[in-house]
């Protein structure tokens, strides 16, 4: 918990990743990954750290927007593996969590479905 509040919350930690644009998006959508699977495998996460990984990393503007520019693939990854925590009954998501993660992920799904056609 500690590693989880120091660095994946640290919006210094962020912003450095921020700032390696393309695979600075990757490392993010990776560090909600490693704390999907770790507690897929050691049940460690509280329903507090998924919240605080949906509102920092998937339903804040500013992120929404960098991640959008720079890595749309990432956000996907994020709203969809924040979505299986809560389906797979990991995390005791609110419905309205669920439907703000869910209209991001419809949403750049759109965005990534635009650019591919184009």
């Amino acid at each position: 918990k500690h590693i989880f509040r120091s660095r994946i919350l640290n919006p210094r930690w962020m912003e450095g990743l921020m700032r390696h644009g393309y695979k600075g998006a990757g490392d993010l959508s990776r560090a909600v990954d490693i704390s999907f699977h770790w507690d897929a495998t050691s049940d460690v996460m509280e329903d507090w750290m998924y919240d605080a990984l949906s509102e920092k990393y998937a339903l804040d503007e500013k992120m929404q927007e960098w991640f959008k520019e720079v890595n749309p693939y990432a956000l996907q990854n994020i709203a969809e593996r924040l979505l299986e925590a809560a389906s797979r009954g990991m995390w005791n998501a609110s419905e309205e969590m669920k439907k703000r993660l869910e209209d991001v992920y419809l949403d750049v799904e759109g965005d990534i479905e635009e650019r591919t056609d184009a």
